[in-house]
């Protein structure tokens, strides 16, 4: 009795862990296996031709481990409802603040947690209706006929014992009552019917606390305070100077500091921010005050830097605010004034986010260069 309740035990976590890789992998493939534009150049089967499906291996996975002994739908549902529940509830909480966890930050990112979440959903309502519903149906247990009360033996229903309707009218069979109690105790009537409106009640109180909380899940999905969009621009402003220091004594950003500077970045060039502030007023509407001076000088470095989305042969910008982690990098450049005291126009650059995105912008940034210099 105690190895079966370590073996289900052992299998209840081990179906939550592939429960959790199978919601990681439908909402983050590209950390899994990272955009290369050198894959199609690459003959044959690569791993990557295996990336749309790649869910299916921590997807058969839970199905193997499931099903290694008893109550492998308990053990299935437990897991899966398990992940789903936490999903939803950390949802709102990730997306109030680390929104680049929940939805996309550029438009060539992966799905994030709101669409893994759908799938997700999605994989857990099919396996309800194939497990509870049609696999039930179609691999029950085949009916006994010795455990029907109504099945009779052939001698039975024999043709040559068989009786006319007229026969059968004629000496109807009439069973024979006989009651082998007296009169009926009515204070074991009144417990029995005390037992079953005790367990009517029990059954509607479970059945009440589930709805009650999943009305609270809804309402906490929902309703969970999020930031205005001036308390996300705080945020982000606050966030994006998060850094670690690295062994050579450099400074660098966190991920989540490079997606909210991109965030920032993007405000400000898409809403003219910076047009016709000095240098130093975009310094202080940026608050690099918040960075140690060593780092603020490697944030406000302008010397040239290629990055993998531009092709910066022409180019004749300024680079003004830069923040990487080493893999990402937002950047904003400026176009400055002659006298190069005030900006005219700001532009935001990324990299590093997708590989394939980035080799297709530089290559466009180099054909356009090289027709208009061509004339």
């Amino acid at each position: 009795m105690i190895l079966m309740r370590i073996s289900f035990c052992l299998r209840c976590g081990l179906t939550l862990l592939g429960a959790l890789a199978l919601l990681y992998a439908l909402s983050y493939p590209d950390s899994l296996l990272p955009p290369s534009p050198d894959v199609e150049y690459v003959q044959g089967f690569t791993v990557y031709d295996i990336k749309p499906i790649i869910w299916l291996i921590p997807l058969l996975f839970m199905e193997l481990v499931s099903g290694l002994g008893t109550h492998r739908n308990k053990v299935w549902f437990m897991a899966m409802g398990t992940v789903l529940i936490g999903g939803v509830v950390a949802f709102p909480v990730l997306r109030a603040w680390s929104p680049e966890l929940v939805t996309r930050t550029l438009p060539f990112e992966d799905g994030k947690l709101e669409w893994g979440l759908f799938y997700f959903a999605l994989i857990t309502a099919a396996s309800f209706l194939l497990r509870c519903g049609l696999f039930v149906y179609l691999f029950r247990e085949p009916h006994q006929d010795d455990q029907d009360e109504n099945a009779l033996d052939s001698d039975v229903l024999d043709p040559a014992h068989a009786l006319t309707v007229r026969e059968i009218a004629a000496h109807p069979v009439r069973a024979k009552v006989r009651f082998l109690f007296g009169a009926p105790d009515q204070s074991v009537i009144e417990r029995f019917m005390m037992l079953v409106r005790r367990l009517i009640f029990l059954r509607r109180r479970r059945g009440a606390i589930y709805l009650l909380l999943g009305a609270l899940l809804v309402l906490w999905f929902f309703l969970y305070p999020q930031p205005s969009p001036s308390e996300a621009l705080q945020r982000d402003l606050r966030v994006m100077y998060e850094h670690t220091r690295q062994g050579d004594g450099t400074c660098r950003a966190t991920s989540r500091a490079v997606h909210a500077a991109l965030r920032v970045l993007r405000y400000v060039s898409d809403k003219e921010i910076f047009a016709g502030k000095t240098l130093q007023q975009a310094r202080e509407w940026l608050q690099v005050r918040r960075a140690p001076a060593d780092y603020r000088a490697q944030l406000l470095d302008d010397s040239d830097m290629r990055l993998a989305s531009v092709d910066d042969v022409f180019d004749s910008r300024t680079r003004f605010f830069t923040v990487s982690d080493g893999k990402r990098t937002a950047a904003l450049f400026i176009f400055t004034d002659k006298e190069g005291n005030h900006i005219n126009v700001s532009e935001t650059v990324d990299a590093g986010w997708n590989a394939i995105a980035d080799d297709r912008r530089r290559k466009f940034g180099t054909d356009v260069s090289a027709r208009f210099f061509s004339r």
